[in-house]
């Protein structure tokens, strides 16, 4: 049988193992595997050498669209997530106006089918005065709701009484959360002491986003979604102390998931010394030790996904900060670097392969409703796949960032692992570090609610 593609003697990677083989791919579909050289296509595309891991999930980016598009737009934000591996995202609801009822999400969606390079799904917000919309929202095609215990990015802060409300409202449904978790008290009390004391430095940003404001946030949120018994998920965990804390929730029985980010991984609250604006991020970075531990908790299985937190500012808004840290917003780019850093450290022995593919591709297809059609190789599945060269090198630069603010936290590093050609349901959408295609391809993905 003569198939649509074939994907030649790649090494191909699940979360189970690797084999060599060929990809068979029909009707933009997964159609099995074969013996190296044995498979037959209209069109082959030659991977020997090649790593071939199902695209990348990826349920934390701001694209910024529509509203916000001197930040980033959707056709230039899936781009930069097609040349990091990725096939999917799920974007949040913080574009203009924010997505806080079904009618604003059914707009989005109108709005968006013309727009991405890669399949996406997309948030709803949570909100103290809209938990009345989130069933609406869940039926209409949200994948997941997105909270803050904090005041911050013009979201208002979800305060215990209110995210049990809300916690039990999902449980109802079986809906799914996402919680930035950082304390509104403790962030608050440290800000105005900074601001009392004169502080305009770049120590101001982990003395003011402290460990502790994180650890009390996740504590309490955790513990409400295990009274409540609503699945959610604690957005990119920081620290050690962080994965404790849901482990113990989770022994009780709690329905959590965690997520975390490169940046906890490689940078750390030294480095802002030198960085400042571009580093300014929350949670912020860490200690070195913190770092290190990190490595060891993703291996054992404790951090579940792998997400980018991509959240763009422009240089000028960034540069607002080198003379008063308070001035310049935070987020950071990093849709298109998330797997050449994880990448480099499969390389240096601090992860295995596996376990990158099972937190950048198959958990976050089954948290948020995805899989089996998205996050794996399997027979049926959209043939969805990334081929990565785990021998190419380069040292990222800001002037190769395709993300439209062209600038990388991590300019200067040098990274081994980089990935080479991505395709979207057997067609190429990014290719040796630029997107090659067109904009709409990109399909909707509806939510679990809008299914039933």
């Amino acid at each position: 049988m003569k198939f649509d593609l074939v994907v030649r003697d790649g090494i191909i990677v699940s979360p189970e193992g690797q084999a060599r083989g060929d990809l068979l791919v029909a009707d933009g579909r997964v159609a099995g595997t074969v013996a190296s050289g044995t498979g037959e296509g209209a069109q082959v595309v030659d991977a020997t050498g090649l790593y071939v891991l199902p695209g990348g999930v990826d349920p934390h980016v701001h694209m910024m669209d529509p509203g916000l598009t001197e930040k980033e737009d959707f056709t230039t934000g899936t781009g930069a997530a097609a040349v990091g591996g990725v096939t999917t995202v799920v974007e949040h609801h913080r574009s203009l106006p924010f997505v806080l009822d079904a009618k604003t999400l059914r707009e989005k969606i109108d709005y968006l089918s013309t727009r991405g390079l890669i399949d996406y799904a997309l948030f709803g917000g949570l909100q103290p005065d809209n938990i009345d919309q989130l069933e609406p929202m869940w039926r209409a095609g949200a994948s997941a709701f997105k909270a803050f215990t904090c005041n911050l990015h013009g979201a208002p802060a979800v305060l215990p009484g209110d995210l049990l409300t809300a916690f039990r409202a999902l449980a109802r449904f079986d809906g799914l959360a996402l919680v930035h978790c950082e304390d509104e008290f403790i962030t608050k009390a440290n800000e105005e002491l900074l601001k009392a004391a004169g502080r305009k430095d770049f120590r101001c940003v982990p003395e003011w986003r402290t460990r502790e404001a994180e650890e009390l946030a996740v504590a309490s949120t955790a513990l409400l979604a295990r009274i409540a018994g609503a699945r959610v998920v604690i957005a990119h965990a920081s620290h050690p102390a962080v994965l404790d804390l849901i482990n113990r929730e989770r022994a009780a029985g709690a329905k959590l998931w965690v997520e975390s980010c490169p940046q906890y991984f490689y940078l750390t609250e030294d480095e802002i010394d030198q960085w400042g604006p571009w580093h300014k991020f929350t949670p912020p970075a860490r200690d070195r030790a913190s770092t290190e531990e990190m490595w060891k908790r993703l291996q054992a299985g404790e951090i579940d996904m792998l997400v980018a937190d991509h959240a763009p500012s422009t240089k000028a808004d960034k540069s607002k900060g080198l003379t008063d840290i308070w001035a310049c917003p935070f987020g950071i780019p990093g849709v298109e670097t998330v797997l050449p850093m994880m990448l480099t450290g499969v390389n240096e022995g601090k992860v295995s392969l596996e376990r990158v593919v099972a937190a950048r591709s198959m958990l976050p297809a089954q948290v948020y409703g995805l899989y089996p059609r998205k996050g794996n190789l399997n027979i049926g599945a959209d043939a969805d796949f990334v081929l990565v060269d785990m021998k190419a090198e380069r040292i990222l630069r800001d002037e190769d960032v395709v993300a439209k603010v062209g600038w990388t936290p991590y300019a200067g590093r040098r990274v081994k692992g980089l990935p080479v050609k991505t395709f979207v349901r057997g067609k190429l959408v990014a290719e040796n570090g630029k997107p090659v295609g067109a904009p709409g391809w990109g399909k909707f993905l509806p939510g679990p609610g809008a299914r039933k």
